[in-house]
């Protein structure tokens, strides 16, 4: 029986984020991004390289967090950790740079998204 290869998930990074490995991801990113559209231009090559430095920071900011939680005391009393919002800006920039990059589903021409079941669904109601 032949072995079966589980493909990377975003979320064993996120449950053990000691795994991250950014060049694994760039190398996905590149080639689902080679596959949809063709060869990278210059601007296409600088997106990807801050999508994964904006990740790479996302996952340091995630450790720092499993490690100190989400709020930190500081003088004046109990607040939101600076790691808590570098994550939060992060996450935001993320969206923004895969956006960009047609990586996310509304982001693609709306000839390229396949309809789901549960697209065709609302649309036979």
């Amino acid at each position: 029986m032949a072995k079966i290869i589980t493909p990377p998930s975003i979320i064993r990074v996120i449950q053990n984020p000691e795994t991250w490995n950014p060049t694994v991801f760039e190398s996905l990113i590149r080639n689902d991004l080679e596959t949809a559209c063709g060869p990278l231009c210059a601007s296409d090559e600088l997106l990807v390289a801050l999508l994964v430095m904006t990740m790479d920071s996302l996952v340091e900011a995630h450790i720092k967090i499993m490690q100190d939680g989400p709020t930190y005391m500081y003088n004046s009393g109990e607040a939101t950790s600076a790691w808590q919002k570098i994550r939060t800006e992060c996450l935001d920039k993320i969206i923004k740079l895969m956006t960009e990059l047609s990586l996310v589903t509304r982001s693609r021409a709306k000839s390229l998204v396949k309809p789901t079941s549960v697209d065709e669904l609302f649309a036979s109601a």
